[in-house]
């Protein structure tokens, strides 16, 4: 009977260690939407190479910068807040005005763009396009308008587009791994407005 027990906890040590090391896109069933959203956006970043100039800025933290109304509840910001990125750490900065300064989007390394901001999304854009931010969202049709990533909730899932050349306009580059497993889009001219 020792035996069977001793077989029963280490089968379950064993699992426990398989479903904490699985990476975050088969864990969608775990996690609240919002703290899923956030995972998909640190591994996004995981992924994303920025210029040596951006990641050599001087700041010792990658920065998060979300861009509006904060989607994220507690948990979802606590299971992102200084995890490791490019031997950063990451740390999260809310712009709810929607408003940032030069300074702040010379800070900005990833840029998740709230929903309160949809109507401003044109003009957004268009200013974040001339930096090396990662711009992430779950506004429809975000990377048909110019955005880089959009996060699409489907049912239990969550599914992303990527626009790779808006993505090369901001001179970064992400792993063949993830958008292998996105659909992708281009930017549309009657999504620019």
């Amino acid at each position: 009977m020792s035996n069977i027990i001793k077989a029963l906890r280490f089968i379950s040590i064993l699992i426990l260690t398989v479903i904490v090391s699985l990476p975050v896109f088969s864990q969608e069933k775990v996690f609240g939407e919002d703290t899923l959203k956030a995972l998909y956006s640190y591994k996004f970043a995981l992924f994303t190479e920025w210029p040596e100039a951006k990641l050599n800025d001087g700041n010792a933290a990658l920065e998060f910068c979300i861009i509006g109304r904060n989607p994220f509840g507690q948990s979802a910001m606590d299971a992102i807040q200084d995890k490791p990125i490019k031997d950063k750490s990451i740390h999260i900065e809310v712009y709810d005005s929607g408003v940032l300064s030069e300074e702040s989007l010379n800070n900005c390394h990833v840029a998740y763009i709230s929903n309160s901001e949809m109507q401003r999304l044109p003009a957004l854009l268009n200013s974040l396009q001339q930096f090396p931010i990662l711009t992430i969202s779950d506004i429809p049709g975000f990377s048909k308008r110019g955005g880089m990533i959009t996060l699409i909730k489907s049912g239990d899932h969550i599914q992303f587009e990527i626009n790779p050349d808006a993505i090369k306009q901001a001179a970064l580059t992400v792993s063949s791994k993830i958008i292998e497993l996105a659909t992708l889009v281009k930017t549309s001219n009657a999504g620019r407005n």
